[in-house]
């Protein structure tokens, strides 16, 4: 059996990993002998020849659990032979074995073809996990207070989901905190503004704000100030390019839909109605070329800022000074 569990949301994926992996381990095997965890990375096609080939051991059945080897392992060949070996029937691993591929992407989005997430999402038990709409969210939240015997106020939700988004990782972390501290009183706006980090920071809107308004006075104390706070420059930066990137698929959208109402931008980018609201103002600012030349600019730093030594505050200044 093989299963291919895939796509964006990995919180969810690996909940489904994880939910797979404990029942192998509590109606197969215990002892965990049966069970293989590889890392895609640095796997070479001898050990994953070996592995999922190997017979159970005092057992009916083997799990092999292989990471990530499409997006983080760079050889061409490992790929290659594993479709072929999982396409001739002689080469064929196992029939005990089930192997479940793992991948924290969506290659499909991706313009380079991948013969093995070709073959992969053929499979029966392939599994996409996309991000969670913002009904699906609103949805995931109230049940998750709910899991843990809690209480939300609906207004309390929408806000909870427009400060942190889509990451489920950071939302449960934060859902964690407010149980904790609300304990048996309803969770309300008040206590989400309280304790809640916001993933959409207002100072990022001001930052971009003042880039559109050609500020640039504002935009390097606002870069300042943001990481003398002790902001991490890589999240600093992972927010710029995210809200560049949607300003420019908004901006693309209005070509071709001038009344393109921010629910309807919301839903076509996945994003919450908040940050469409903010991003449709924002947009006005620039132009679509000026987007395009920022983008990259954000690209270039991030190619820098994991290739050279030059120190990413310095990086921001010179970006500021270039728009």
């Amino acid at each position: 059996m093989i299963i291919f569990l895939y796509g964006e949301d990995t919180y969810r994926s690996s909940q489904k990993l994880e939910k797979i992996k404990n029942k192998f381990q509590k109606e197969v095997d215990s002892s965990g002998m049966n069970l293989t965890v590889l890392d895609g990375a640095g796997l070479k096609f001898e050990e994953f020849n070996q592995q999922v080939k190997a017979s159970p051991f005092l057992a009916r059945k083997r799990m092999v659990i292989i990471k990530n080897l499409i997006s983080d392992n760079k050889s061409k060949n490992i790929q290659k032979e594993i479709v072929e070996l999982l396409n001739h029937e002689s080469k064929q691993p196992d029939q005990n074995n089930i192997i479940i591929f793992w991948e924290a992407t969506n290659h499909s989005k991706s313009r380079t073809k991948n013969a093995l997430w070709d073959r992969l999402i053929k499979e029966k038990f392939a599994e996409e996990f996309k991000p969670l709409s913002t009904g699906q969210l609103n949805a995931w939240i109230d049940k998750e207070i709910k899991k843990r015997q809690a209480q939300i106020e609906k207004t309390a939700i929408t806000k909870l989901a427009a400060m942190v988004g889509n990451d489920l990782w950071q939302l449960t972390s934060e859902i964690e905190k407010l149980v904790n501290y609300c304990q048996t009183k309803q969770i309300t706006p008040t206590e989400i503004e309280k304790l809640v980090k916001a993933k959409y920071d207002d100072d990022i809107f001001k930052l971009i704000d003042s880039l559109g308004n050609k500020n640039k006075k504002q935009a390097l104390k606002l870069i300042s100030d943001q990481i003398n706070s002790g902001a991490n420059e890589i999240y600093l930066l992972s927010m710029l390019i995210r809200q560049f990137k949607i300003l420019l698929l908004i901006k693309d959208l209005q070509n071709n839909n001038q009344s393109l109402t921010k629910d309807q931008i919301a839903k076509e980018l996945k994003i919450h109605p908040f940050v469409a609201q903010k991003a449709l103002s924002q947009a006005q600012n620039f132009t679509l070329n000026q987007l395009k030349n920022i983008y990259q600019l954000l690209l270039n730093i991030d190619l820098q800022i994991k290739t050279s030594s030059t120190k990413p505050k310095l990086l921001f200044d010179l970006f500021i000074a270039q728009i």
